[in-house]
């Protein structure tokens, strides 16, 4: 999980890097713009420091990772309030590259003075560190290619990434559905999203 990360915050910065200075505004998922989920991308760092530095306000255990997207995704006003915080984020991103070169440097920092087993208070409840790294790879990862595809860059993630986020996200999947698409007995819905 510690490589998926560390070689997702590459990847954005990469890929943020190549965003042409005529792109940030343009579409790029749902009601954002590239700007505003640049800004919303950068949430995957900055939750790490917040949530590292929080008390205790939710009790509830957090079993892993995919348990942290289910219990999430159970409340219905989820995406209505993250596109907001998008929005908001994306108003005060003013420098793209430098605060995403900044805040990779100190959150990847952060990530390595950290053990697999601290404590770490989110706000859906308690986790294993380890376990919200792997959140946060797969938010980083996910954005990364939405960023890529709104800019017409190349579709790319490095193998340890995108092998973690797969994983992840296949936890999240009915089986029996995913199986018999992946092994040619049966299709997904075209609309078919497990973070939906």
């Amino acid at each position: 999980m510690r490589a998926a990360f560390e070689d997702a915050a590459a990847t954005l910065l990469t890929t943020i890097e190549r965003v042409e200075p005529h792109q940030w505004e343009l579409p790029a998922l749902g009601v954002w713009t590239v700007r505003e989920l640049a800004a919303h991308t950068l949430r995957g760092f900055t939750t790490v420091e917040r949530y590292l530095a929080a008390e205790p306000t939710v009790d509830r255990l957090i079993v892993d990772a995919a348990d942290y997207y289910r219990v999430a995704l159970a409340d219905p006003k989820v995406h209505a309030g993250v596109a907001e915080r998008g929005r908001s984020a994306g108003a005060q991103l003013t420098d793209p590259v430098g605060e995403t070169e900044a805040t990779a440097q100190r959150v990847l920092a952060l990530v390595a003075s950290t053990a697999d087993d601290e404590v770490v208070e989110t706000s859906v409840g308690q986790m294993m560190f380890v376990e919200y790294l792997a959140t946060r790879a797969s938010e980083l990862a996910l954005h990364t290619l939405d960023i890529q595809r709104a800019t017409g860059q190349p579709l790319a993630l490095q193998p340890a990434t995108s092998a973690m986020v797969v994983g992840l996200m296949a936890e999240l999947a009915e089986p029996i559905g995913l199986l018999s698409a992946l092994t040619g007995r049966g299709t997904l819905p075209l609309d078919y999203n497990v973070l939906a």
